[in-house]
């Protein structure tokens, strides 16, 4: 450690297995995420199709006043695919940097993991079974993070960060 570098709650005290197990898994959960946009991707041309025919079959004999059908559901399935890629993207690389603070002992880190966990519930079945699992492995993460043992070295941790975070100096306060 330099001599500028103040050192972290959690280099005082090595984290418990949970803490450690809910970190792995939440970087599982991230690739896993990322396995989930590789298959969205691969699929992209039968969901395309998909779209296509059931758009067709639903305005079958209906006017539809010059508007191209096929194309507007063709652009609806990719513009959807697009927003699922950068929000995959997104919250991978969130899962992340929010999983290497909770390692450090960051509570904040911990609550912000529990409800991106949380949100999986939303796209649980979405991503061809890899979601599911994605899920799975995600509300694992979120309760090892909050058993009694993790619960014990967070507040730890919080104590000694307060000990170690420099306190401006008042001239006659406490």
């Amino acid at each position: 450690m330099s001599a500028s570098a103040a050192p972290t709650a959690s280099s005082l005290e090595p984290a418990p297995s949970t803490v450690v197990w809910s970190y792995r898994l939440y970087l599982i959960g991230a690739v896993l995420g990322l396995i989930g946009l590789v298959l969205s991707l691969v699929l992209l041309p039968a969901t395309i199709d998909a779209a296509v025919q059931s758009a067709n079959s639903q305005l079958q004999g209906r006017d539809t006043q010059g508007v191209d059908v096929e194309a507007f559901a063709r652009g609806t399935a990719i513009g959807a695919t697009v927003l699922s890629v950068v929000l995959s993207v997104v919250f991978a690389v969130l899962v992340i940097v929010f999983a290497r603070k909770l390692r450090q002992g960051r509570n904040w880190a911990r609550i912000v993991l529990l409800v991106i966990a949380v949100l999986q519930i939303f796209g649980a079945l979405g991503t061809y079974g890899v979601g599911a699992l994605h899920f799975l492995v995600m509300a694992a993460a979120a309760v090892l993070s909050f058993l009694p043992a993790s619960n014990a070295w967070f507040n730890r941790a919080k104590t000694r960060a307060d000990l170690l975070t420099p306190r401006p100096f008042t001239c006659g306060q406490p």
